[in-house]
Formats: structure tokens, sequence, C-alpha cells
């Protein structure tokens, strides 16, 4: 019995993270921007470019119509913190084991 390696997608990030913070899909979508969900959002665009290879532009199009440099400034600021933010970089962890597995 094989063990199915599950495609990543835009779609499974969006649902392991609003599904890991008790949010929506919709309001990591929404024009929302109160910390609760930017930050949850800022991740999930992270994921999407490191996991999914998705262009800025694609991921600010599954965000909602987001601009690519809303997406580019997310993930920059990710990438920063994971350095100085333990927690966040376990997240990302957790976040990342979740994306591959679950399903």
């Amino acid at each position: 019995k094989h063990s199915e390696t599950r495609v990543i997608t835009c779609d499974s990030i969006q649902d392991a993270v609003a599904n890991y913070y008790g949010l929506s899909v919709e309001d990591l979508k929404s024009p929302k921007r109160n910390h609760e969900i930017t930050v949850p959002r800022q991740i999930a665009m992270y994921l999407c470019r490191e996991l999914v290879g998705s262009s800025l532009s694609e991921v600010g199009k599954f965000f909602g119509k987001r601009d690519h440099s809303t997406v580019l400034y997310a993930c920059d600021k990710i990438e920063k913190e994971i350095e100085q933010d333990i927690e966040l970089k376990n997240t990302i962890t957790d976040l990342t084991k979740n994306i591959k597995h679950s399903g």
C-alpha cells in the first residue's frame, strides 16, 4: 500500500491555514485587515509561494484579487520574521506538515 503524496495547491494551503487559526477561507480572501486575519493571510501567501511555487500575481488573485506587491510584502515579512521568531517558525513547520499530510 503506497503512501499518497498529496498534491499541494493554494486551496489546500488556505484550508489548512484557516483551520489552524479557526478562520474561514473567506476570511483569508476578504479585504478585512485586522491582525487576527492579516497574519494568517500573510502566512498562507508565503506558503503558496514556498510550497506551490505560484507566481506573485497568481497568489494575489487567489487571495481576493490582491496586488502582487501585497503578496511580495507578505512573503518578505514572513521570511524575515521566521528568522527572529521561533514561535512563527514552529507554526510554519506545523502548517507545512498539516498541508503535506492532510487530506
